[in-house]
């Protein structure tokens, strides 16, 4: 009885954390859930991302986590200027830290760059990935 009741038990807590079975052997949904342009599917996002110089889609990867500020706002700067936006909107980084180099009059914003993507770590770690396909 008591198995019984942990089993429910982690059933509930994990329908409740929005996890549910039929999800729970996925990776978190990542960068491409929070940027959106018309048009545009999931993968095309997770394209510009790599492009734009995020070096993987799983913001909770140590690559991701270790950015800079700078390296940061480049690539929402990138993103932008690609004609994508974030779903909760603004502000954007450089109205918050106005001090980054990226943020100076006369930067220069990155374009974006296939061999970026192709190259990026995951498309190292994961070749078979829509994202990384020429």
């Amino acid at each position: 009885m008591k198995m019984l009741f942990n089993l429910l038990s982690l059933l509930i807590l994990l329908t409740i954390a929005g996890c549910d079975i039929s999800n729970i052997d996925k990776s978190p949904r990542g960068e491409t859930a929070v940027w959106e342009k018309p048009g545009a599917d999931s993968t095309e996002v997770g394209k510009a991302l790599l492009e734009c110089g995020m070096p993987h889609l799983n913001y909770l990867e140590d690559v991701n986590r270790k950015l800079s500020n700078n390296a940061i706002a480049t690539i929402y700067a990138c993103m932008v200027q690609a004609g994508f936006r974030k779903k909760s909107g603004g502000p954007y980084w450089c109205y918050n830290y106005k001090d980054l180099p990226i943020c100076q009059p006369g930067a220069v914003i990155p374009q974006r760059s296939v061999e970026r993507r192709l190259n990026s770590p995951f498309c190292k770690q994961h070749p078979e990935q829509y994202e990384c396909y020429l």
